[in-house]
């Protein structure tokens, strides 16, 4: 019996010991001295674009956003208007459609309206060049600052009532 509980604990220890080693091996990142260039990142890493080199950018799937810095949230001061959200006067139609097909992805809204709203509003010419469009897309309001603003930080009930404003301004526009 003592034996049994010997092996138990041995065991134990091993295992623990074992994962102990694994998350390290997770979690220990492969150190590559700056200024070295590779063919592919390493394996576990993320691809780097250089801003300055346009040959580093993304091929397919990304569109390169110039002029933005960071995203504002509910906790910065002045980011938000007298009605508690951020104010979308500014906003421009790419990302109003953007914001709209957001919205309609997150279940903050309903109907056929803001479905109609935004695909009108993504045929245009305009909106399609729009770089604020793909912003809109990610629940980042560009409201005529370099910052935009993190539509997810909001509460859920002010989050419904700005997609509602934003369908209004959608019509609006259209």
């Amino acid at each position: 019996m003592l034996g049994n509980r010997t092996l138990a604990l041995v065991a134990t220890t091993g295992l623990a010991l074992a994962s102990i080693g694994a998350a390290h091996a997770q979690t220990a990142a492969q150190q590559i001295p700056a200024g070295t260039t590779m063919s592919a990142p390493p394996p576990g890493g993320i691809p780097v674009t250089n801003p300055a080199d346009q040959a580093s950018a993304p091929t397919q799937g990304a569109q390169v956003v110039h002029g933005i810095t960071g995203a504002t949230t509910a906790a910065t001061p002045g980011a938000l208007g007298e009605n508690g959200l951020p104010p979308i006067d500014n906003a421009t139609p790419g990302n109003v459609a953007g914001l709209l097909s957001y919205c309609i992805h997150k279940d903050y809204t309903s109907g056929t309206t803001p479905r109609s709203v935004a695909r009108k509003l993504a045929k245009r010419a305009d909106v399609k060049s729009d770089q604020a469009y793909s912003l809109g897309g990610q629940g980042l309001l560009t409201n005529g600052t370099s910052t935009p603003f993190d539509v997810s930080t909001l509460k859920k009930s002010q989050r419904v009532k700005l997609c509602s404003d934003l369908t209004k301004k959608g019509q609006s526009l259209d």
